[in-house]
């Protein structure tokens, strides 16, 4: 297929980009600006014509939006000067901070307004904004940084199970299958079973905390944690698992696997080693304490170990979590 043809292709050319090939980095940024520079008119035109297909246009630019805003209020606070080649010659700031006063009206009009504290609603958005978020904000004192990003997709996956099943291609819960609890049950319709579990634990509030808690360390640990901790609770299935390996970045653990059920030459283990660190360049999520954002950094420094910088990670995107669970 065309598709697979330019994904093999984009792939190579990352491939060599991330080898550090300078001309190789200017084609592929030159590609993606390219690419962004056509989606443009696009997703305006599916957007107004009212279409709703996948991915839906309307979610498609909320989704920009949520990315592009925090990254330029971070760069137009560290690299002022950078920043204002650019600003002088704009009318407008994403979010709509507009010069022009009408324009800026019209966005304050779309936003829910809140009490002093910020811990009431006054009045409520035209069009509900964040009213089915599931989570509680307070707009005074929530720090909207990456963690806080994290956490309340974290939230949005795991509880909030209609919205989850929108996430991935197939079976939304596959990360279900490294829960041990939910092992014990019989789950040959896979997602029926997936979606009962869930459910049995009730909506996601500070009262059944207790309940979702071991749930979202699961979840937090597969997605996020280092490719030791990953790796230990995968079930034995995956473990021999190449595919699963690369795509949650425990290649090396699964090759310490292979290698105790094979004998392999020395040409054989290099050759192995090889392709393992192809895989990972092309599929791999670097765990998230080897993330390069201040928040984690503050975090993770706390500890001296591996071990413990992910623990005090884990532990503080936990906290989190709970701090933005809705009141019963």
């Amino acid at each position: 297929m065309l598709a697979e043809k330019i994904h093999s292709l984009l792939g190579k050319l990352e491939k060599r980009a991330g080898d550090g090939n300078q001309k190789a980095r200017e084609e592929l940024n030159f590609i993606r600006w390219l690419c962004l520079d056509k989606l443009k008119p696009d997703l305006e035109r599916r957007a107004k014509a009212g279409e709703i297909g996948f991915p839906p246009p309307i979610r498609t630019l909320l989704e920009l939006a949520d990315f592009a805003i925090p990254l330029l209020l971070w760069l137009s606070e560290h690299q002022t000067a950078n920043v204002k080649q650019y600003a002088r010659n704009r009318w407008a700031w994403p979010a709509y901070v507009h010069l022009s006063k009408q324009m800026q009206n019209r966005y304050e009009a779309l936003v829910p307004k809140f009490n002093s504290t910020g811990k009431q609603l006054v009045t409520e958005s035209p069009i509900g904004l964040g009213s089915n978020l599931g989570v509680i904000i307070n707009p005074s004192r929530t720090k909207g940084d990456w963690l806080f990003v994290l956490a309340a997709n974290t939230i949005r996956w795991v509880a909030d199970i209609e919205e989850s099943r929108k996430v991935y291609f197939g079976r939304p819960w596959n990360w279900l299958l490294a829960h041990k609890p939910f092992l014990e049950l019989d789950h040959r319709n896979f997602d029926d079973a997936a979606r009962k579990f869930l459910e049995s634990h009730g909506r996601f509030t500070r009262a059944t905390w207790d309940k979702w808690k071991p749930i979202f360390d699961t979840y937090i640990t597969l997605h996020f944690g280092p490719p030791a901790e990953k790796f230990k609770l995968f079930p034995p299935n995956w473990k021999s698992n190449l595919f699963i390996a690369g795509h949650y970045g425990t290649e090396m653990q699964w090759f310490e696997e292979h290698r105790k059920s094979k004998s392999l030459s020395a040409v054989e283990e290099t050759q192995s080693l090889f392709d393992l660190k192809a895989i990972a360049a092309s599929h791999a999520v670097p765990p998230l304490q080897q993330i390069d954002r201040p928040e984690i950094c503050e975090i993770v420094n706390r500890r001296k170990t591996d071990k413990g910088k992910w623990s005090e990670l884990k532990g503080e995107l936990l906290k989190r979590i709970f701090k933005l669970a809705p009141s019963p």
